[in-house]
């Protein structure tokens, strides 16, 4: 501000010629800086490095983002469809119906395993290749085995004839082929159980397997079965024959003909687990039956509910789809990737560029952005890919959240841009792009707006609350403008409506929980912790009053000054209030050497050179930067202890060296430049302000007869000599807010320093008198 003062002064003077009357030589004319000459200065910036690297981190997390929902099947089974969708690619799909009745076609027609009992077997093997050797060792009936005449049926005229004909059984070898032979016949025509025949009967299947003890399987007819109970006298005689033991007169075939259907046993059981793994091996083979779907064959319309059996068909179509594209098409698909994802980065870069600079953004700051506009848009994005329904949950409250957050950590226009790349971003990705771009925008426009100053847990709760409403709202009116209307789609429309209100609420409580994070990534310090940093109970402040009471006092006042100055022209008040109370912090190291806090008549100074004091004085900036990192204050305060004096002169101590010199007859004076503020100078309108109410505050309360008029002249001529010594020309401030500021510094001054009642006499009750009338006054 002051160079421009400068400037127009040099414009003021008037043009002269050179001594000899010439005209002075012109300077040469230099080539005006073309957009490459810009480029280039741009790139040699310290910034330009980090920033490229962020921004190619960002272009590639945004193209991976919206690839990953290219050609994605993004329905939900069981929800109503929105569009009708049709056959793209031809393809077969297995017909589960169909294949599933061959296979059970080829289960009933498996035969039933029977398997031989081998106990039964074994008795009967055993006693009839023993029955020679038995009645050859008995003499008489009697002396016969019981057991022998039981299972044989033998009668004493048979034994007799036996005996009598021990030449038909023949030798030992003869007889053992002959049982042999009738072994062979029992093992080729089941006996089963007359329970168990019956079932072999009814099953489908013509015939039955027998599981032979060496381990072969043979098939036969069911009909071939017997069972025990039926006339088993044709099948044996005919297995007789087969054996040589038929003919009149031969006892041996009668004994056997005995032992097989006087007591006949059945000789095969039933394996049930062997005949479940025979009609699944069968069903198993069993060729899958297939259903081929042409290009245009309608799946399912618009309007209908997805039913599994047509979800299963549109997942092999999708794939049948995605299989069938060429290396051509991907790359063309990967291209029209990276021109949107470019697209996107180049807009949000512009936006940023247009409202912010890089350096003011931080390498830190710009990271902390992109990182939270990538990974909402990929979150938003991958959930929708794994769960459709769960779009509006998830995909709002992404966006609400990156925007809550950047809305606390920038500002709220910035809040908006970034809502809006990284809804761009899933809506290329997973959209419906318009309708869920229309959600975002009112409920981004309304959190960014609720979250502009946040000075406690209630702000943020509201805000969710009063977000989550309306992005429920406008979820629902969207659904109502896309959504085929039909019976089955209002439960969906309500719960979509619910789902984008939970995102929005979620995200709210999700930042309420990561505020403290957020404030130290990004390096900003809310209305929220401003308010708990004001409490007179924090460490510093306590520790302030405590041992630089005078000090506390003139803070509180400035910070008075300052909140009503900052109101005055648009500034924030609350941030400046809160540094105001701890720019004079450093002053608890010495408080006694600060005339706040001297009591009368006693001045630290008077023994210390002017040099020395100026130490002293001067130090207490350096102090207090030093206590405000040890206690953790937020960076954005430690600005209101650096530059409160700016470079402004130490005049008291500059003046007394000055006449310390003259006295000793000194060959060099002290120069200005020594006993000024090392700086730095205020940066931003709330700095300017804390160095205006900083001076004027000291200098009123030195005031004799504080009147408004006295006020006013004193703040315009503090204002004005900071501002002619350069001390504003780093900040933004204009001459019509430092009138603003002037004002309301007067008028709140004129109400702290208002005029008192005199009342006569000095007695106690006199004073105490006019104190309270002073006070019912200032009140």
């Amino acid at each position: 501000m002051a160079k421009g003062v400068a400037g127009a002064a040099m414009l003021d003077r008037p043009q002269t010629r050179s001594a000899r009357g010439r005209k002075p030589r012109r300077a040469p004319k230099h080539a005006a800086p073309t957009r490459l000459d810009a480029v280039r200065a741009w790139a040699l910036r310290p910034s330009f490095l980090p920033t490229l690297v962020v921004g190619v981190g960002l272009l590639l997390a945004v193209s991976l983002t919206v690839a990953l929902g290219q050609g994605r099947l993004l329905v939900a089974e069981g929800r109503v469809l929105d569009r009708t969708r049709l056959v793209r690619a031809e393809f077969e799909l297995p017909d589960l119906a169909a294949t599933e009745r061959a296979r059970e076609a080829r289960r009933l027609a498996s035969p039933r395993v029977y398997v031989v009992d081998e106990r039964v077997r074994q008795d009967l093997q055993e006693s009839l290749a023993a029955l020679p050797a038995s009645l050859e060792a008995s003499g008489s009936f009697e002396e016969l085995a019981a057991e022998v005449r039981e299972e044989f049926a033998l009668t004493p005229a048979q034994f007799a004839r036996a005996k009598a004909s021990a030449e038909s059984f023949g030798d030992a070898e003869a007889w053992g082929r002959k049982v042999a032979r009738v072994m062979e016949f029992m093992l080729s025509r089941p006996l089963l159980t007359s329970d168990e025949y019956q079932l072999a009967l009814n099953d489908p299947s013509a015939q039955v397997e027998l599981r032979l003890p060496d381990g072969t399987a043979r098939g036969v007819a069911k009909s071939a079965s017997l069972y025990v109970g039926a006339d088993l006298s044709e099948p044996v005689s005919g297995v007789l024959r087969s054996a040589g033991l038929a003919g009149p007169g031969g006892v041996a075939g009668e004994l056997v003909m005995q032992r097989l259907t006087a007591r006949p046993q059945a000789l095969f059981a039933f394996d049930r687990a062997a005949t479940e793994q025979r009609r699944e091996r069968e069903a198993a083979a069993a060729p899958v039956q297939m259903v081929a779907y042409r290009v245009g064959d309608v799946i399912a319309r618009r309007g209908e509910v997805l039913a599994r059996e047509q979800y299963q068909v549109l997942a092999a179509e999708n794939r049948a789809v995605r299989g069938g594209r060429s290396m051509a098409v991907r790359g063309l698909e990967w291209s029209g990737v990276g021109a949107v994802s470019a697209t996107i980065v180049a807009a949000l870069a512009l936006f940023l560029r247009l409202n912010h600079s890089w350096e003011t953004l931080g390498t830190r700051r710009l990271l902390g952005l992109a990182a939270l506009v990538a990974g909402g848009a990929l979150t938003g994005a991958w959930t929708t890919v794994l769960h459709p329904e769960l779009f509006w949950l998830v995909a709002v409250g992404a966006v609400l959240f990156t925007s809550m957050v950047v809305a606390v950590a920038f500002d709220p226009r910035t809040a908006l841009g970034a809502a809006a790349a990284q809804g761009a971003i899933v809506g290329a990705s997973v959209g419906p792009a318009t309708g869920y771009l229309v959600v975002v925008l009112a409920s981004v426009g309304v959190a960014a707006w609720r979250m502009r100053e946040i000075r406690s847990r209630n702000d943020v709760v509201a805000a969710a609350v009063l977000t989550a409403s309306l992005a429920g709202m406008a979820a629902a009116a969207v659904n109502l403008l896309v959504r085929p209307l039909v019976p089955a789609v209002w439960g969906e429309i309500v719960g979509d409506g619910v789902r984008a209100a939970a995102g929005a609420f979620m995200a709210g409580a999700l930042l309420l929980v990561l505020l403290p994070l957020v404030e130290r990534v990004f390096d900003v310090v809310t209305g929220m912790t401003l308010s708990e940093l004001r409490d007179p109970k924090q460490t510093l402040l306590r520790r302030l009053q405590q041992q630089a009471p005078g000090t506390f006092n003139h803070s509180h006042t400035v910070a008075t000054l300052a909140e009503a100055a900052a109101d005055a022209i648009g500034a924030d008040g609350l941030h400046l209030y809160v540094g105001a109370l701890y720019h004079d912090i450093g002053k608890m190291n010495k408080p006694d050497y600060f005339v706040e806090n001297q009591a009368r008549g006693l001045n630290r100074h008077a023994k210390l050179s002017p040099a020395m004091s100026l130490l002293v004085i001067v130090g207490h900036v350096k102090d207090g930067m030093e206590l405000a990192r040890e206690f953790g204050l937020p960076r954005s305060l430690h600005g209101y202890i650096a530059s409160h004096h700016g470079t402004t002169l130490v005049e008291y101590f500059y003046d007394a060296a000055r006449r310390q010199a003259e006295d000793e007859d000194a060959h060099e004076m002290p120069e200005e430049i020594e006993y000024r503020y090392p700086g730095p100078k205020p940066r931003t309108r709330e700095q300017a302000i804390l160095m205006i109410c900083d001076a004027v505050e000291g200098a009123t309360r030195a005031m004799t007869e504080p009147t408004p008029s006295r006020i006013a002249s004193l703040v315009h001529a503090l204002t004005t000599k900071r501002l002619m010594d350069g001390q504003f020309d780093e900040c933004s401030l204009t001459l019509r807010e430092l009138r603003l500021i002037e004002d309301a510094v007067t008028k709140t001054l004129s109400a702290i320093y208002h005029g008192r009642i005199a009342y006569p006499g000095g007695g106690a009750e006199s004073r105490d008198s006019g104190t309270r009338v002073a006070a019912e006054q200032a009140g």
